[in-house]
């Protein structure tokens, strides 16, 4: 990445990719394959959790948290995977029942 960047600063490189809608396109690439991993890892797992916690903030919002038990190995290990915060318009069950997860 170094030689790129000092590629395009010494005008060796002329088309750089490094433009915002490059940028948000690979970084919903990582988000995309990271999901894909989190789902395996909770659908592998013995136990699993949904969080869903107000969080004190300006604007009304929960967050929405994965928790899992990984048995495979010798050793146990959980896992808590932060997914996203949600809009709601209080923090009462319903609002958080009804908060959009997309």
């Amino acid at each position: 990445m170094q030689e790129h960047i000092l590629g395009i600063k010494d005008n060796k490189i002329h088309n750089h990719y490094l433009g915002h809608r490059i940028q948000d396109e690979l970084i919903n690439l990582l988000a995309s394959e990271i999901k894909t991993n989190i789902i395996k890892n909770i659908k592998n797992a013995k136990y699993f959790s949904i969080i869903l916690d107000s969080t004190p903030s300006h604007q009304e919002q929960i967050s929405f948290v994965l928790g899992c038990v990984d048995i495979s190995s010798t050793q146990i290990q959980v896992f808590e995977y932060f997914l996203k915060f949600l809009k709601v318009d209080d923090t009462t069950e319903k609002s958080f029942f009804d908060a959009n997860m997309n």
